[in-house]
């Protein structure tokens, strides 16, 4: 018996990740910010789609780049789908103006189906904190260049239906994050 026993702990490994929690949290609703090409983007451009939604900024040398790499990974598993967008916000948008995101974009050969916005400074935050329910915040030190300002935000993926409600939050830094979003595209793709 206790030989029969190691042979079905042998089959055990690691408890598999529990899926992401699908819900409705909140209607994104109306903004209109503007894109790296210059364009004005509205929450009508993405109606219709599945998107899935970061937040960024160029200068960040750190958990960006990482969130960045996962959302270019997540362009290369949904190639053809255009029913699945994919939006950048810049959490430094003084500072991200559409030729910097434009070359930042071109880092992560971001598709045109993957938008990094910009807009005015109290417009994203708003937009942030309010209709994505996430902490996005600067440093006190106000008379700071910006680019030097301690920026704080959200390593979070938020994934948006087609009516424009985000319905999944996912770890941007953990290993599965890429795996974790999929499924949660996949599941209301299908919805």
């Amino acid at each position: 018996m206790p030989l029969a026993a190691l042979f079905l702990l042998a089959g055990c490994g690691p408890a598999p990740t529990p899926p992401p929690e699908i819900r409705s949290y909140r209607e994104v609703g109306e903004f209109s910010l503007t894109d790296q090409n210059g364009n004005a983007i509205t929450a009508q451009n993405l109606l219709g789609k599945v998107w899935v939604a970061n937040f960024i900024f160029t200068s960040c040398t750190a958990e960006c780049l990482v969130l960045s790499k996962h959302m270019a990974n997540l362009q290369e598993r949904f190639r053809g789908d255009d029913r699945v967008a994919f939006v950048s916000f810049s959490v430094d948008p003084g500072t991200d103006q559409p030729a910097r995101l434009a070359k930042y974009a071109d880092l992560f050969d971001a598709g045109a189906r993957w938008s990094f916005l910009t807009g005015e400074p109290a417009a994203v935050e708003t937009l942030i904190k309010e209709r994505f329910l996430l902490p996005v915040a600067q440093s006190s030190a106000e008379s700071l260049a910006l680019q030097k300002a301690l920026l704080i935000h959200s390593d979070r993926f938020a994934v948006v239906d087609r009516k424009g409600v985000v319905r999944a939050y996912v770890q941007g830094m953990r290993s599965q994050a890429e795996d974790e979003v999929a499924q949660v595209v996949s599941h209301l793709l299908v919805e």
